[in-house]
Parts: structure tokens; sequence; C-alpha cells
């Protein structure tokens, strides 16, 4: 094997797969990066962990046909300290099994890993692509969502279900949900469906790589793939592969209140500086802060013993019952800073009872809403 490529798109795409790579060392050829040449312009790069998988192709010089392994963090600590204008010429000595790297003056010879040790990660099986369902969704309707959702999931592999983050597909939305059990949130995003129907559970790590690789490329649109317990999303370079979590998800859809009479509406920037200052004297082993609503005003408050005290008061629209309730702040700036519009919505009823935050912009209303449980105040 012998390809000369640029060093920007070798980098660019070690950057894109590196972190799949396992790092844990049970099967060292999981560490490494397999390149592989296609056809006599193109290379693929691709990664694994056996749950997540990612192949990324870029352009190059194939003056030889064939493939290596190279351990992934090695690869981009020699890459990354070649010279930027020169091109990089990588060869594999079949004989000696050494991978020769060669730019300007620059030479490595580095040790090769068994590239046929290398798992067939991208095989598919008769029965999964036979009852395989493909969608099509616009790659900023995507980002948009997980951004809006995934940090309420539990962000741990131990957390089941409630670790990742659940997709309902239907009549060409896509609705997706995240919960801890203290908080959840709901995005609806327009999708092509393709006259198809699904539900299933994705992980909150598979859906953050996901989020970085919509950063990294220039695509408009993805397309993924439901294969039996596995996903796959599809850019125009990048194949990007994970199992899905098994189990029933919470039936969210009667967690979320209805009948929530309380009423309040904040500008959001102002609500977000508040809590933002407040937060300074927080107990930051329980980061409960309260809310006094009364009319058309909000103070809000912390106490701790140990530091002190704080408070503010701001301008709202509100015309109920006064009500003090608290929350986890935290919960709070979360979906404050995942909402784009002016002013923001706050449906309660009592101060144990699920508050509901929305955006206030007709558009969005009923497309994005966040639900947070309050804190029992002593």
């Amino acid at each position: 094997m012998r390809i000369v490529l640029k060093k920007e798109k070798l980098l660019n795409s070690i950057k894109a797969v590196k972190g799949i790579a396992s790092t844990r060392g049970v099967q060292p050829i999981l560490s490494a990066i397999l390149i592989e040449t296609v056809g006599e312009d193109k290379i693929k790069l691709t990664t694994t962990d056996l749950n997540l998988s990612i192949s990324y192709t870029t352009e190059a010089k194939v003056e030889k046909e064939g493939k290596l392994a190279i351990g992934a963090k090695f690869a981009e600590d020699i890459i990354t300290k070649l010279p930027d204008e020169k091109d990089i010429v990588i060869e594999l000595d079949s004989e000696t099994n050494v991978i020769k790297i060669k730019s300007d003056k620059t030479k490595y010879d580095v040790i090769s890993l068994n590239s046929e040790e290398f798992p067939n990660v991208f095989g598919k099986k008769g029965n999964e692509e036979a009852e395989a369902k493909v969608f099509e969704i616009e790659t900023k309707d995507l980002n948009k969502a997980i951004k809006q959702t995934a940090f309420s999931a539990v962000q741990n592999e131990v957390g089941g279900v409630l670790s990742g983050i659940c997709f309902v597909i239907n009549e060409n939305t896509l609705e997706m949900v995240a919960t801890d059990g203290n908080r959840l949130t709901r995005s609806k995003v327009a999708i092509n469906s393709k006259n198809e129907v699904a539900s299933f559970i994705c992980a909150y790590r598979t859906l953050m790589e996901i989020s970085k690789l919509i950063s990294l490329v220039p695509d408009k649109t993805v397309k993924f793939t439901i294969m039996g317990s596995k996903i796959v999303f599809e850019f125009e370079n990048i194949l990007f592969q994970s199992g899905l979590i098994e189990g029933t998800y919470p039936k969210y859809q009667q967690l979320i209140p209805t009948t929530n009479e309380k009423i309040a509406i904040l500008d959001r920037e102002k609500f977000t500086g508040a809590i933002d200052r407040i937060s300074v004297m927080v107990n930051s082993r329980t980061n409960i802060m309260k809310f006094n609503f009364e009319e058309n005003s909000l103070e809000i408050s912390t106490d701790t013993p140990e530091a002190g005290s704080a408070k503010e008061r701001l301008d709202i629209e509100y015309s109920a019952e006064n009500l003090l309730i608290a929350f986890n702040y935290k919960y709070v700036l979360d979906v404050l800073r995942n909402i784009t519009c002016e002013k923001v919505r706050i449906e309660m009823s009592t101060n144990l009872s699920a508050a509901v935050l929305k955006p206030v912009l007709e558009t969005e209303e009923d497309t994005y809403l966040c639900l947070i449980m309050p804190v029992q105040v002593r």
C-alpha cells in the first residue's frame, strides 16, 4: 500500500474518527485506525469500539492499493507535527510490517497492527437490510433537537434507558425526548419519514458524536437508517453506526401537565442574568434557588447559612395568586440557554408539582418544552 495526500485532509480525517477508537486496551486493534484505499483517488479511515463505529472517506492519490492499521493517538501525534504545506507519503512494507510516513525531510517508521484483525463493523445481515427503515432530516434541525434535549438525559452508560434520548417518528415529525427523572425535555422537528413510523432510544454519547460531526461537515441533510438494534447515520463522506439502547422508555406524555393554571411570562435574557448573579451564593451541594411569584413581579433568592444570601427582583407578566417555588437553578439555566426567543413562559400549579418552561414564539411554542420538578423548601 502506498498513498500520497495533503496534511490538512489526513489530519481532518483522523480528528473526525479518533474519538471512537477504544482507549481501554481490551483488544489492541480497537485502539487503531484502519486506513483502506478506495479506487485510485480516495482512502477510507475507520475506527470502532464495537458499539460505535465511524468511517471517513477523503481524497488521496493511491499509488498502490491496500490497507493498514495504526494506533489512533499515534497517528494524530505524528501527522500533527509534520510540515503544513508538504505532501505526506504513507507506505506499508508488507514484508516487515512497518508503516513508513514521510513528509519533506521527516520520516517515521511505525510498527503496524494487523489490519486483518480489524472487525467488519459495517457489514450488513440480509434480514437487517430487508427490514431497514430509512429517514432523512436537515442537519440543522437534528442538531437543534439534540441540543434542546440531550442535556436532560442521564449522562453515563449505567443509566439504562434514561441514558438515551427517545426518538418517535410519525407523519413526517420527529419527536425527541430526554429525562433524568428530575426534568424532561421534548423537541419536535420536521423529518422526511418516507411513510415510515419508528420508535427507538439513541444513546447520549451517540448524539454527542453526531452533533460534533454536524459541525465538521457541509452537508445540509443527513440520512439515517434503523437496522435491527443499530442505527447508521450517513453523511456525504461519513458513515456513523451505533447500537441502540434496548428497553421501554417511560410514558412521558403522561408526565407533561396540561392544566397548570399559573402562567408567568419573562424576558429570557433578564431572567438568565438574574439567576446567574444569584447563583454565586447558592449552596453548591444542593443548587437550590427560590422563586417567589407575585403580581407582575418575581423575587429570586438563595440563602446559604455558611456563606450568606442574595436576592433580585424582576418585572414579569403574572396575575395568578402568589407562589413560592424552588428549583435546582442549573436545570432552569440549561433550558434558558437552549431557547433563542426573547420571552419564555412558565406554567405552574403548586410548589410541589412539575413546572413547564416554553418559548413564547408561535412557531416553537408547541414544538419545545422543558418540564422541571421543584424542590421542597422547608
